[in-house]
């Protein structure tokens, strides 16, 4: 299905670059954002969910996941071009929606899958996306043509799927958020956003949780390491009063950097307070190989980490959302850019459909 180009780009906000403090070596810069209501609809379908983002180079599109479990329409990635230049970001460009589709061909039914991260791989002009669950709650991670037909799922190990009283496998909606290809092309790395249950317990105040990173060798879709990244406590207190009252932390994507280290997102929300997002360069040097472990040792050591930066309610003066993506885009003026972006959960009270390019040095 083919949609109409929309240029958005009445919606932009171009902001200013003030020099934002680091907590780390990572030097970060916003170049511009874009923010788009919840509720907008185009070509008669809703806009939203964005949860994954990546760049093709050669073609300049990004391919962004919608976690829209068919509910709202058939499970989707779409093609969105954002038009970058020393200027800043002005504007997006929604170019054409693309159905998901089951091994036999067929699109997804209604909740019969929850997609979350994307990532494009060059070398096969493919897209390998990862979903938190299907019908029987099993995570897993698949291969697709750009037209959205599948090629193959990758062997999930069984002990990541949960077992009827919740004491084996990912906890609910805490699944495969993240999926990072690496710098050789040659190894998928996917992360669970917290623990496994027969790991440990969801992050609290007080306590981060072991979430897996698990290592597929791109070629035949097997598991070839698995390792702990232990995720910091959750950031902040709710302070809300009424309604849903709610705070958590969870890995909610990780890119690879050039040098092998990851760039893993981490996501706090805390009712009343807003969100947190931590970047943090995430190292396997040292970390314990738990591979085929149904439960992790004891004695395994996480990935080590470093945090690299951060963007909080307020920063560069933006209102900062769920973020859940994270992919490197076009270089401008000789700049690295990481280009992040929000998912709404087409929840139309206080959410949105946010994109940040930042500049790297």
């Amino acid at each position: 299905m083919l949609l109409k180009t929309h240029s958005l780009a009445a919606l932009a906000i171009l902001l200013a670059t003030p020099a934002f403090a680091q907590d780390a070596a990572m030097k970060v810069d916003l170049l511009g954002s874009i923010t788009l209501p919840t509720g907008l609809v185009i070509a008669g379908e809703e806009f939203g969910g964005i949860s994954g983002l990546d760049y093709d180079a050669r073609s300049g599109l990004f391919y962004a996941i919608s976690d829209d479990r068919s509910q709202l329409a058939p499970a989707r990635y779409y093609e969105i071009g954002l038009k970058i230049d020393a200027k800043g970001l002005s504007a997006v460009d929604v170019i054409r929606r693309v159905t998901l589709r089951d091994l036999a061909g067929n699109a997804f039914p209604n909740n019969g899958i929850d997609p979350e991260s994307i990532r494009f791989n060059p070398a096969t002009r493919t897209i390998l996306w990862s979903s938190e669950g299907d019908t029987s709650g099993r995570p897993g991670i698949y291969e697709a043509r750009l037209d959205g037909t599948m090629l193959r799922s990758f062997a999930v190990p069984d002990y990541y799927a949960p077992n009827a009283d919740g004491t084996v496998g990912v906890y609910g909606n805490l699944a495969f958020e993240s999926l990072a290809l690496s710098t050789d092309g040659k190894t998928l790395y996917a992360a669970t956003e917290n623990a496994l249950a027969q790991d440990g317990a969801k992050a609290t105040l007080e306590a981060g949780s072991p979430s897996r990173v698990i290592a597929f060798d791109l070629a035949s879709g097997q598991p070839t390491a698995e390792y702990l990244y232990e995720t910091n406590p959750i950031a902040i207190a709710p302070t809300a009063t009424t309604g849903d009252i709610f705070n958590d932390n969870g890995v909610s994507e990780f890119l690879t950097l050039e040098d092998g280290r990851f760039l893993v997102v981490e996501r706090s929300f805390a009712s009343g307070v807003g969100n947190q997002i931590n970047f943090f360069a995430a190292s396997l040097e040292g970390a314990t190989d738990i591979n085929g472990q149904e439960k992790a040792a004891t004695d395994a050591v996480a990935l080590t980490k470093e945090l690299a930066f951060t963007l909080a309610e307020g920063d560069f003066g933006l209102d900062i959302d769920n973020i859940e993506s994270v992919t490197f885009g076009p270089e401008v003026d000789g700049k690295k850019t990481l280009v992040v972006a929000s998912d709404n959960n087409f929840n139309p009270i206080g959410q949105f459909t946010q994109f940040i390019v930042l500049t790297i040095e």
